[in-house]
């Protein structure tokens, strides 16, 4: 779905709102109501209890191990992404 279509969704179901900004090259401002939210602290929440649910049987340095590994991961999808979001307005 495009994003256009996603932030027409979310706007319809109460989670996002368009507002005017203060820059005149930036008119409009996408931004969370109070449902969208509580709704984005519920996602946290739910991966906060499965995150623990995963790796409840990790001893500290497999722990440890697998903090290191994500922490990579996240350099490397980051680095991978940073020419497109040049292109980004």
């Amino acid at each position: 779905m495009k994003i256009e279509g996603l932030r027409s969704k979310f706007s319809a179901a109460g989670l996002t709102e368009m507002c005017t900004g203060p820059a005149p090259l930036r008119p409009r401002v996408l931004s969370l109501t109070a449902r969208g939210q509580a709704a984005l602290a519920a996602l946290h929440a739910a991966t906060d209890r499965d995150l623990a649910r995963l790796t409840a049987g990790l001893n500290d340095r497999e722990a440890a191990e697998l903090s290191d590994v994500l922490a990579r991961a996240g350099h490397l999808l980051g680095a991978a992404m940073a020419p497109e979001r040049r292109d980004v307005p």
